[in-house]
């Protein structure tokens, strides 16, 4: 859980500065402010070593959120902007897999998390256009419940590194085109099992990947239409050891690991500005 509290604790430090910071450069603070809820089609797939498809998840996920984007400093050359987004999102999804002995299995997999994002960028002005370079950290929790005969519930806390490049053009006095891009590297990521049939706790770590996130869409007065695509790679983590009183033929220790996942998710925000 720590990690989560230094990201609040690095996003209330940044926005607290801001606001003098930028008042006493004589600019206005809030460049940007929304909130929107969201739909999204999620997507989760599992694989053994060798490669094989071990499940796959997919269904729809309903959220809402909020982002906030405030100029530290402003001048000539551009502005260093602080940006934050919090998001809080669920769903039922279909599952497609198996149980632990190979048996084909199809249930249900109840989704709750929430989506931390804040980065420090560059707004660099050409005509119309705003160039802006970014880079920051995300912070994602969320619960994975399955359902039915050995079902469990795995909290996943994932913080991550971004890199990108986000653009803005303006397409009249009140309509703006906008586009982003970052590249993701997830470098903590742990998935805490509380009630494992037959073990109880398992706590695993899952490797890092670089993946990518994108979105694009329109501003027209106060209303903001946006499509965006996350991707997630997880390698496997390394194996734990645990007593297992449901292993087969007799109790004794098992061994755990969390395969390699992938996921991706497709959405559509809709939004009101305030600025």
């Amino acid at each position: 859980m720590k990690p989560i509290f230094y990201c609040l604790a690095l996003a209330s430090l940044v926005v607290a500065l801001a606001a003098p910071v930028a008042e006493a450069a004589g600019t206005d603070v809030i460049r940007e402010a929304s909130v929107y809820p969201f739909f999204q089609y999620f997507k989760w797939e599992e694989f053994s070593r060798d490669g094989a498809k071990l499940l796959k998840e997919t269904g729809p996920q309903f959220g809402v959120g909020g982002n906030i984007k405030l100029d530290l400093l402003k001048g000539n050359a551009g502005a260093m902007t602080v940006a934050a987004k919090q998001e809080l999102f669920g769903g039922v999804v279909d599952y497609d897999g198996q149980l632990q002995d190979g048996t084909p299995h199809k249930t249900d997999v109840n989704y709750f998390g929430s989506y931390t994002e804040l980065d420090l960028g560059w707004a660099i002005p050409y005509r119309k256009m705003t160039i802006e370079p970014f880079s920051g950290l995300s912070y994602r929790w969320w619960l994975r419940d399955l359902q039915g005969s050995g079902g469990y519930t795995e909290n996943w806390y994932s913080l991550a590194l971004l890199l990108g490049l986000r653009s803005q053009y303006e397409l009249g006095t009140e309509a703006r085109f906008f586009v982003a891009g970052a590249a993701k590297y997830p470098f903590s990521n742990r998935n805490a099992i509380d009630n494992y049939p037959g073990v109880g706790e398992i706590n695993l770590s899952p490797g890092s990947e670089w993946s990518a996130l994108a979105e694009s869409g329109i501003k027209y007065k106060q209303f903001t239409a946006t499509v965006y695509y996350e991707n997630f790679i997880f390698p496997a983590s390394d194996p734990v050891t645990r007593y297992n009183a449901f292993r087969t033929p007799t109790p004794g220790p098992s061994s755990f690991v969390q395969p390699r996942s992938e996921s991706e998710i497709f959405g559509l925000r809709f939004g009101w500005a305030f600025k």
